[in-house]
């Protein structure tokens, strides 16, 4: 009986604290979105879902919406890119924060919607798949890829295509579309 009654009680326990971290992360995201009330039900009721629903927890779609929210995106663009961000993390093995993380910037980086979220995962990973870049090399290159390349009119398609090209060749973080596309 006294095993049981232990065991019970690590259970609730564990559910006790599951409950709490999630709570915790959706007070630091409703601080951060500013979210009205009627938003911030859509973001919590979509992070219990999705956290039912995929291997990720609700308190780990909760840091996903927090770095979205990070970055400027809307509940309603937060609530857009997170199915796209979970096939991202899925197929990098990377975490979900560091997913949004990393597409977020990109979507950002080249001025685009982030209805476009989408677009830019898929980018990724076609990328990822047909070269040596990976979401280490993405992040890292396209903090100084993205603004340029943006500015000069390159899409992310042709940026992503180069960058695995170069990145395949030993060539990282370097790529100066501006110049490459006058000069290559």
């Amino acid at each position: 009986a006294g095993a049981a009654f232990s065991a019970i009680n690590k259970q609730i326990g564990s559910a006790i604290n599951t409950f709490k971290k999630f709570e915790f992360q959706m007070a630091k995201v409703k601080a951060t979105t500013g979210a009205t009330d009627k938003d911030f039900k859509k973001l919590t009721a979509t992070a219990k879902q999705l956290g039912r629903t995929t291997f990720f927890t609700a308190s780990q779609v909760g840091e996903l919406q927090m770095n979205y929210a990070k970055l400027g995106f809307t509940t309603s663009e937060i609530l857009d890119a997170q199915e796209a961000t979970l096939r991202l993390a899925t197929a990098t093995g990377s975490d979900l924060a560091r997913a949004a993380v990393v597409a977020g910037a990109a979507v950002r980086g080249f001025n685009l919607d982030a209805s476009e979220t989408e677009r830019v995962v898929d980018v990724m990973a076609v990328a990822f798949t047909s070269s040596a870049l990976d979401i280490e090399k993405w992040q890292t290159s396209m903090t100084k890829v993205a603004p340029i390349a943006a500015g000069a009119g390159v899409s992310i398609e042709i940026t992503a295509a180069v960058m695995g090209k170069l990145t395949d060749a030993g060539i990282e973080a370097s790529f100066r579309p501006d110049r490459c596309f006058r000069e290559c």
